[in-house]
This record gives structure tokens, sequence and C-alpha cells, in this order.
């Protein structure tokens, strides 16, 4: 977890605040999404801090993350997605946090969640307006490229700890 809080925290946080920067939005979005943003980072800050201090509480809380990273995704998600089109890429962060920490129907469990969060945001958002076939196949491409990506990734570890296993002798 430690990894993914180096490099998607800073990824996601400039997201966020680029969103927010160039985009003409209400003051209460804005603060909403820097409130949202402020709690994610400082629980997120808490997590990779104090996980291993618990070890037997370490597998539940690796899980409790990702699930508290999801929510504040879909959150953020929802505000931002109107003024910033790659916020959906925030919803596929916590997915790629279970592939690593997570067995294989659980990673596939989270990423087809977070694919159909992002649908179910694109159709509460644009609901009435969206009718162009060619918009909900982006959606549709973007809410299956989720699911894809994390079982990618979960391979990728698995692979790696294949690999370290071998050149220890195990």
């Amino acid at each position: 977890m430690n990894l993914l809080n180096l490099y998607f925290a800073p990824f996601g946080a400039g997201l966020v605040l680029v969103a927010v920067y160039f985009s003409e939005l209400d003051r209460r979005t804005s603060v909403a999404s820097f409130a949202v943003l402020a709690a994610s980072l400082l629980v997120n800050f808490w997590f990779s801090r104090y996980t291993y201090r618990f070890p037997g509480w370490t597998d539940r809380l690796r899980v409790l993350q990702v699930w508290l990273s999801f929510l504040w995704s879909v959150l953020l998600f929802y505000l931002l997605f109107q003024f910033c089109a790659p916020t959906w890429l925030l919803v596929a962060l916590p997915a790629v946090a279970a592939a690593l920490n997570q067995g294989r129907w659980q990673t596939l469990l989270t990423g087809v969640v977070s694919g159909a969060a992002v649908l179910g945001v694109y159709y509460v958002r644009w609901s009435g307006e969206m009718t162009s076939p060619a918009l909900w196949a982006q959606a549709c491409v973007h809410a299956a490229f989720i699911p894809v990506l994390c079982m990618f990734v979960h391979a990728l570890a698995q692979t790696a700890l294949r690999l370290r296993d071998l050149a220890h002798g195990r």
C-alpha cells in the first residue's frame, strides 16, 4: 500500500486539483471536492503509517482502505467529471490497490464494482442529456478497462511473487 500511496495519491490529488483549478466550478462543488480530497489524503496517510502496527488486523485494514478509497473516488468522480473528463481514472485507483493486496476473485469483484460505479455515475449525471450511442460506448469502455487493468496488475504482482520465491529457493 505504501507504493500505491507514493504514486497514486499524488496522481489523484493532482487530478482533482487540475479539475478544480481549470474548471468553472461553483463554490459548493469546489469546497466539497477539497474536503473529500483532504479527508482521503489524511486517512490514507493514517493507514500507511499505522496498518502494520496491528499485525492481526493488517489484511482487514487493507481491505477497508481499498473500499474507503473507492467511496472517495466515486464521490470525487461524481462531483468533477462534468468539468474534467479524466476523473473516471480516480475510480480505477482503488481497484488497482485491491489487485496488489487481494486474491484473484476479490480483485475481479472490486474491478467490476468500480466499473459499474463509473457507469452508474455516468447514468445519474447524464440522465436525460445522454442519448449518443458513441458517448455510452466510451463510458462502457471506461468501465470495462478497470477490471481488465486490475486483473493485469494482479497477474503482474503474482508473477513477481513467484519469481521472488524461485530466487529464494522456496
